[in-house]
């Protein structure tokens, strides 16, 4: 069987049919009048105030409001330009659904809603890629998304064993073993992923840069008892989507035939594993949003406990956890984000992981009866996050925990502590990563009473807003200083990095001079460190 033969060519041209089964968790297909065979050419952003749209066209409305009128006449006007069809935002209501579908029908043009729980950049991509690739319902005999299939007839063409990883590694398919089968493989197919050393080796030497910009089979030599291998990234157009591996299995790789084989089975792995990210990426997606939902207080349990399978009459608890100083970027979030799921996993918990303002929640569920023995378990958990979460993200990384409830549907409550006890951790001074409201309550209350003066002003000048007119920032670090170590000049010299007598003649030169503050006086003392405090909160939110 020729090459060809055996996987398949693309089509040249892209239907709605095919788009949908790769992209169907993204966009829901609301009216098709002319079936759904059409061409689609290329994805375009609608721009009401120009007409460029052309045959084939599948225009993304976004911005407009698919209860007003609007919407009909984008669609009247998809079909004037006999559009493939148009993507709205959810309609909401059937009543509106049918008004759309009507005006498809008039139109005979397709429409298309967007998922709800996803957004329009997210859309447009998937879109895109999806464009990339064409449906091959049946390459090889694999049915679509059947990734495990896949696997094997890979395997069978390059005459080796096959794992298929997705961008962070994590295996989504592989060949069954064979009796040649090296300790590295096995240790990844068993973990779901490679072996973390491994894998901080392969980083070190810059091969994971090497593949996503590579545009061909690597090939890595054998080295000591990991046979030789070749990798392939899998692109849908320009999105990446994963990667395949061979291994040697007992009988050396024919190269340039494997090689071969490998950048035929890239072109059709793009489309299996487009339609399974579309599919885990939807089912994710919902699942977060749920759990969101349900920690936000806007929801009950129930619709989570039926995506998860937690149980909804055991008890729970909330993780909140932050890496940095709780206002880490996005790309480090979705960091955490994967390395708190995977190292709950591991733990064998059920956990569930949402972002947050802060950094992300892990919902626990299915804890002990005993609410003590369920809340030691939790607090062991959240302990041992710590380290290897602040060594992957090279952050330091702060846990608070929330107390344990009886039931699924108090997780709110859970999550609520858990944001508490985070939040006393990062405004203390106590060198703790990790603790329950309990443990950090000093600090929890007087953030609580910070907030609650914060943009309230005194009705005199007082001697700290003397050292703010003067705008020193050493003047007012070495009061700070001096004040949170108990007026212990030495240790305050030492925090700051600064010689003691600097310090000492700083503070009883010039900063009692310029602010006039008496440091014997005892409601002197608390007025400076309440508005020194207020002063930091209020640069830190504003950061």
């Amino acid at each position: 069987m020729s090459e060809a033969e055996q996987w398949g060519r693309p089509e040249a041209e892209q239907t709605l049919e095919g788009l949908l089964a790769l992209v169907g968790e993204f966009v829901e297909l609301c009216a098709a009048p002319r079936g759904v065979g059409a061409v689609v050419s290329r994805v375009v952003v609608l721009d009401p105030l120009e007409s460029r749209e052309a045959p084939g066209d599948l225009l993304v409305a976004i911005g407009v409001d698919p209860h007003a009128e609007e919407a009909v006449a984008v669609v009247r006007r998809a079909g004037s330009a006999a559009a493939a069809g148009v993507v709205l935002r959810p309609a909401g209501t059937a009543d509106r659904t049918e008004v759309l579908r009507e005006a498809a029908a008039e139109a005979g043009t397709a429409v298309l809603f967007r998922g709800w729980w996803t957004d329009w950049p997210t859309v447009i991509g998937m879109l895109h890629a999806g464009l990339s690739v064409t449906k091959e319902p049946a390459v090889a005999g694999v049915p679509l998304g059947d990734l495990a299939e896949l696997a094997r007839a890979i395997a069978f063409q390059v005459g080796g064993s096959v794992t298929i990883e997705d961008l962070d590694s994590n295996v989504l398919a592989h060949s069954p073993t064979g009796r040649g089968t090296d300790l590295v493989r096995i240790r990844t197919i068993l973990g779901g992923r490679p072996p973390q050393g491994r894998r901080r080796d392969m980083e070190k030497a810059g091969f994971f840069r090497q593949l996503w910009k590579s545009t061909d089979v690597l090939y890595r030599t054998a080295d000591g008892e990991t046979p030789e291998r070749l990798i392939v990234l899998v692109r849908a157009g320009d999105v990446p989507l994963g990667s395949i591996w061979v291994a040697a299995d007992g009988e050396p790789l024919d190269v340039p035939a494997a090689t071969r084989a490998m950048r035929a089975a890239a072109r059709v792995a793009a489309t299996h594993l487009l339609h399974d990210r579309a599919r885990r990426d939807g089912r994710d997606q919902q699942l977060v949003e749920a759990a969101r939902s349900l920690l936000d207080g806007r929801s009950s349990a129930e619709l989570l406990a039926d995506r998860t399978g937690l149980p909804l009459a055991e008890p729970c608890a909330v993780l909140s956890v932050c890496a940095g100083t709780g206002r880490a970027d996005a790309a480090v979030r979705t960091r955490l984000s994967q390395l708190s799921y995977r190292y709950c996993t591991v733990g064998d918990h059920l956990p569930v992981v949402v972002r947050s303002d802060r950094g992300v929640l892990v919902l626990l569920g299915g804890l002990d009866q005993d609410p003590a023995k369920a809340q030691a378990h939790v607090t062991r958990l959240g302990t041992s996050l710590v380290q290897p979460l602040s060594e992957e993200l090279k952050l330091r990384v702060r846990i608070g925990i929330g107390e344990v409830r009886e039931r699924l549907d108090q997780a709110a409550d859970s999550r609520r502590t858990a944001d508490l006890a985070l939040g006393g951790l990062l405004f203390g001074t106590a060198p703790r990563d990790c603790a329950r409201v309990e443990d950090v309550a000093d600090a929890v209350a007087l953030a609580h009473y910070l907030d609650a003066l914060h943009g309230e002003k005194p009705p005199v000048t007082t001697p700290v807003d003397r050292l703010v007119e003067k705008g020193d920032a050493a003047l007012m670090d070495t009061l700070r200083a001096y004040l949170d170590h108990s007026r212990e000049k030495a240790r305050a010299a030492d925090a700051l990095g600064v010689a003691r007598s600097t310090f000492a003649h700083r503070l009883d030169q010039t900063v009692v001079k310029v602010s006039g503050i008496d440091l014997d006086d005892a409601d002197a003392r608390l007025l400076a460190q309440l508005q020194l405090r207020l002063l930091r909160r209020r640069a830190e939110g504003e950061a």
